[in-house]
């Protein structure tokens, strides 16, 4: 099953908005995948910041939540064993998916361990059977 970013991004956003993803269209195909989005945690708004478990790859993974009549994507990556955590990427996308804002500046950040990156390094990190996690 596949669909356009304009799809991803309304179903990203009714799941984030409502809690539930019974919308019609893209909503009922993320229902079948509720397991996909994890909540890590909420903006300062209230909205839930999910982590998309399909975009693990080994210790990379991506965040999504509200911005606007849109959606942000944050890619992070983990140092497990270090308890260190790396910004790779922050995306910030319209309603129709297109691409608003980009930025591919990388670094360190620190981790914080109930903050919604350090929730879902914990997720990746526990998912991989890393030590001590």
């Amino acid at each position: 099953m596949s669909f356009k970013l304009g799809g991803i991004v309304g179903a990203i956003a009714i799941l984030l908005n409502s809690g539930a993803a019974f919308a019609e269209g893209v909503g009922v195909a993320i229902a079948e995948n509720a397991q996909r989005y994890v909540t890590v945690g909420h903006d300062k708004l209230g909205n839930d910041i999910a982590l998309d478990t399909t975009s693990i790859k080994g210790t990379t993974y991506k965040l999504y939540g509200i911005y606007g009549d849109g959606i942000f994507e944050t890619t992070f990556d983990a140092s497990c064993t270090e308890s260190r955590l790396f910004l790779n990427r922050i995306a910030i996308y319209g309603s129709e998916g297109e691409l608003l804002q980009e930025d591919k500046e990388t670094g360190e950040i620190p981790f914080v361990a109930d903050s919604s990156p350090g929730k879902g390094m914990q997720f990746v990190c526990e998912k991989i059977g890393a030590r001590g996690w």
